[in-house]
């Protein structure tokens, strides 16, 4: 096993215990505050909160790389077992960025290993195969999409149709698709649903601002003949 270079492992463990200030003693009753978790689509926050080069990954066992996911967000890591444990990651950031920029930053580097982390409530995300990561009951994300971000976080996004219907909204985005199955139509509701990587649905909320449109030659458009 090769070697995850002391500055990261030394962030985590100071993110976990060393940036809380010491209390006064509480009586045993009392109800303990619980600690806040994190998710790639919280907003930003501080960008000076991790240095430049502070997190250092050199061929890193994937283990060590959802242990420090676990520590960024709070939450409890749910590994399935499929994964491939020989995965081998590289990763170090080279600018400022906050807790949930250095979540985006490992989500898009563990889809280019075909991992998807998939958010469970507020406690919890999955790590999975990124091929069934659509069979996954990931978040649904509400708000413009304009706000999504520009990673490779799994986000469900569903969208209503002002002009097109949902079969020819399915097939104008289908080129852009990144995973299988991700652009559902719901026939009779002129709705779809996106279930993709975050900067996907972005590029596919894009086309569907210069496609759904009235008057739209639906023969023109990306993926027809």
């Amino acid at each position: 096993m090769k070697k995850l270079l002391f500055t990261s492992m030394l962030f985590a463990v100071a993110l976990v215990g060393g940036c809380t200030r010491p209390t006064a003693s509480s009586p045993a009753t009392a109800r303990q505050p619980t600690p806040p978790t994190f998710s790639s689509f919280d907003s930003p926050g501080r960008a000076d909160e991790i240095r430049a080069h502070m997190i250092k990954f050199a061929e890193a066992d994937l283990g060590q790389i959802l242990e420090f996911y676990q520590e960024l967000s709070g939450r409890s890591v749910i590994r399935w077992p499929s994964i491939s444990p020989n995965t081998k990651i590289s990763f170090e950031n080279t600018r400022a960025m906050s807790r949930v920029e250095a979540l985006q930053a490992l989500d898009t580097v563990l889809a280019a290993h075909n991992v998807a982390m998939v958010y469970l409530g507020t406690r919890y995300v999955k790590a999975v195969p990124a091929a069934q990561s659509p069979q996954e009951p990931g978040p649904v994300v509400e708000g413009p999409w304009e706000q999504l971000p520009e990673s490779s976080s799994l986000v469900s996004y569903i969208v209503k149709l002002k002009h097109i219907p949902p079969e020819n909204a399915v097939s104008a985005l289908q080129p852009f698709a990144k995973l299988p199955n991700s652009i559902i139509g719901v026939k009779g509701n002129n709705v779809i649903i996106l279930r993709d990587y975050s900067a996907n649905v972005r590029r596919m909320m894009q086309m569907l601002e210069t496609v759904d449109v009235p008057g739209t030659n639906f023969w023109s458009l990306p993926g027809r003949k």
